[in-house]
């Protein structure tokens, strides 16, 4: 089982959804009613808040092993928690097992019978508790246990795997020695002590286990954002390599009978991450299989027990998969044959016992689907699959677009138009976070697309660029938007898609605006202090406004994993750097804006702190430059309580109505409301 640490490809600011607040008496620019007509007239039904965003959508759905129950996460007294219904059930069968009002993160099915292993941190600080819930099948409602299972409130505790030769231990990665070094330990289930297996002194960021829990193989990013592949050999840890910055390499998988790793890298000489076996005898490297089209990463390998792996998957536009052995081509193809090509089919695991296929289907314009295929009887088995709260066909249609930077750069990007109406648009530049993720197509691969599709279906396009710095495409592409941020190429990818936006006759010019989460926020300041012009309106969620301040703000616990940071921002130990930085931070910049700015933070953020948004807030107030700014105390780096949720939404709603012309609902939800006057607060005193 693959062991995470802080993801480097995402590395510690993640894609987040988008949220926003408008204040009153801030419209500066904003377009007077005659503007919105046009957009009005060409929409036959606005979608519902409540039924696009329900409380009735699901995640996380999984079977149990012994395939009685299924569980999943879902919105219950506000917040997401785990649900429980017996296989064949409905979902009006289904009934709540946690009743927490702090969302539950994530679960997993144990190896005992009747129960699950969970984790929640508090309020979005990033510190993670690991919890074990037990059932009584007979009589659920009166018999859940939950037990704690860690009880430092200030140790983040990640769980790694449970072991399979010994299932009340769990092996789990905790930064409980030091604050900067996730040591490995063991935890016992029903004594809840904890014992040491591995300190971790050379700081692995990833690292692969064996069957008894121990650290195999593992990479160290240094602070040059080169990587270093270590394995373990008579209980001393052995370089394997050490690769170029900016090379990624990442490990998947170990076969113990072979004594080979299974990874992902784009090392010697690769540009794009390819599918290798790590000969551990011989540290000799081969390559298993690489995007045959030669335009993306590896995206996602599925592998049997034993570490063999069985399908190769690639995405650049949509997913595309690679089975390797003819079985696996077999039953692929026999699965695909259930389903049209408006689906992506994503294999999340194949069961060694059984043989069964566990599989989602990923749609443009609905919820994900989950199925289990048992390819002795080519029996397709759905797992709570039903219709969406809303009507697809209010959806507007999404579609992957190329276009040409300025330097000549291709750039991918997603374009989300209304389903009526196709030029002369108001339109919504949305770039990512991260920035080392990228954007995809499916509707439920993050908040960022059902918030396209929402502001579509208001008569808006919607862009989302994979600009330079987004992972995916090869490392060149990644690295190169190192010291890009603000007033480089990633910043002008971004320009230049509005431009042929307006050159295709999409957009119109005089109604952009732009909004981001984490990266995708600092993108958005970016645009208003270097392109004022461009924009009318600006959202910057959880977004950076000083790059020096920002790289002074990290937690302890992420020094050892800054080298990407450092190679892609700056050093605020070098001199030059600092220079630099300062020049692409919009906080120095604030004269040049022109766009009114909405500003959205959790109090509890521990990768952007709520200093950065006050920053820029008194800047822009003390300048009597307008803006507005909600601040969730119970939130962190993107808001989880789905009364935040909703009542950012329609705070945004109106923001863009009013700066950019675009439709929006004839009323709100007075709850929601009355919810987001709470969040709202008063620069003036700041």
């Amino acid at each position: 089982m693959k062991y995470n640490l802080i993801k480097v490809k995402t590395t510690i600011i993640s894609s987040l959804v988008l949220a926003g607040l408008s204040l009153s008496g801030c419209q500066v620019g904003s377009f007077t009613q005659k503007t919105t007509h046009t957009v009005a007239q060409t929409q036959t039904q606005l979608i519902a808040l409540k039924d696009l965003f329900s409380e009735q959508t699901m995640e996380s759905v999984s079977l149990s092993p012994d395939g009685e129950w299924i569980a999943f996460l879902q919105p219950h007294n506000g917040a997401n928690n785990i649900h429980l219904v017996r296989k064949g059930g409905g979902l009006s069968d289904a009934k709540p097992i946690t009743y927490l009002t702090d969302s539950v993160d994530n679960f997993v099915w144990s190896y005992h019978t009747n129960e699950i292993i969970f984790s929640k941190d508090h309020e979005g600080n990033e510190n993670k508790q690991i919890f074990t819930l037990q059932f009584n099948p007979n009589n659920l409602k009166n018999s859940i246990r939950i037990k704690n299972l860690t009880n430092k409130e200030d140790v983040n505790y990640i769980l790694a795997k449970q072991l399979h030769d010994n299932s009340n231990k769990l092996a789990v990665f905790a930064n409980l020695l030091q604050s900067d070094t996730y040591s490995l330990y063991q935890l016992d289930t029903k004594t809840q002590t904890m014992t040491l297996i591995d300190p971790n002194e050379l700081k692995f960021s990833k690292a692969i286990l064996n069957r008894a829990g121990e650290i195999m193989v593992g990479v160290v990013l240094n602070n040059d954002s080169s990587m270093t592949l270590y394995k373990k050999e008579e209980q001393s840890w052995q370089q394997v390599l050490r690769t170029q910055p900016g090379e990624q390499v990442e490990v998947i998988g170990y076969n113990e009978s072979k004594h080979t790793a299974v990874l992902s890298g784009s090392i010697q000489g690769r540009d794009k991450q390819e599918l290798i076996e790590l000969d551990l005898g011989t540290n000799i490297l081969h390559t298993l299989h690489s995007d045959p089209l030669n335009n993306s990463d590896l995206y996602h390998v599925i592998l049997q027990d034993d570490g063999q792996p069985l399908i190769a998957a690639y995405y650049d536009s949509r997913l595309r998969n690679y089975p390797l052995t003819e079985s696996a081509a077999s039953i692929l193809s026999r699965i695909t044959s259930h389903f049209g090509t408006d689906a992506d089919i994503h294999v999340e695991q194949i069961e060694g016992k059984t043989g069964h296929w566990h599989i989602t289907t990923k749609y443009a314009n609905k919820p994900d689907e989950q199925f289990v295929f048992n390819p002795n009887t080519d029996q397709l088995i759905g797992l709570l699959n039903s219709e969406p709260s809303f009507d697809p066909e209010l959806l507007g249609t999404r579609q992957s677009i190329n276009y040409t930077a300025t330097d000549g750069t291709k750039i991918q990007a997603y374009l989300t138009l209304p389903k009526y109406a196709n030029t002369t648009l108001p339109t919504i530049v949305l770039p990512h976070g991260g920035p080392w993720v990228r954007d995809k197509w499916e509707f439920s691969s993050g908040y960022f697309v059902p918030i396209a599709h929402y502001f579509a279906n208001r008569g808006y396009a919607v862009l989302q660029p994979n600009f330079r710095g987004s992972t995916g495409f090869g490392k060149h592409f990644t690295s190169a938007g190192n010291k890009q941020w603000g007033i480089g190429s990633m910043q002008q990818d971004i320009t230049d898609g509005v431009h042929y936006l307006v050159a295709q006759g999409i957009t119109d010019k005089n109604r952009v605006g732009i909004m981001g989460a984490s990266y995708g926020g600092f993108a958005a300041l970016a645009g208003a202090t270097f392109t004022p012009d461009l924009y009318k309106a600006v959202i910057s969620y959880v977004g950076p406004s000083d790059l020096n301040v920002f790289m002074a703000s990290f937690p302890e616990a992420y020094r050892p994993y800054l080298g990407n940071f450092y190679a892609a921002i700056g050093d605020p130990a070098i001199e030059a750097d600092r220079k630099d930085m300062a020049a692409r931070s919009p906080i120095n910049f604030i004269d040049n804006i022109k766009a009114p700015i909405m500003l959205i933070q959790g109090a509890n953020d521990p990768r952007v702190p709520q200093e950065q948004s006050e920053l820029i807030a008194k800047a822009l107030f003390n300048a009597q430059l307008p803006v507005e700014y909600i601040l969730a105390k119970n939130e962190g780096h993107g808001f989880i309580q789905h009364n935040n949720k909703l009542a950012s939404i329609i705070a945004m709603e109106r923001f863009f109505a009013i700066h950019l012309g675009g439709t929006k609902s004839d009323s709100d939800d007075p709850d929601l409301a009355n919810h987001l006057a709470t969040l709202t607060v008063d620069v003036s005193t700041l």
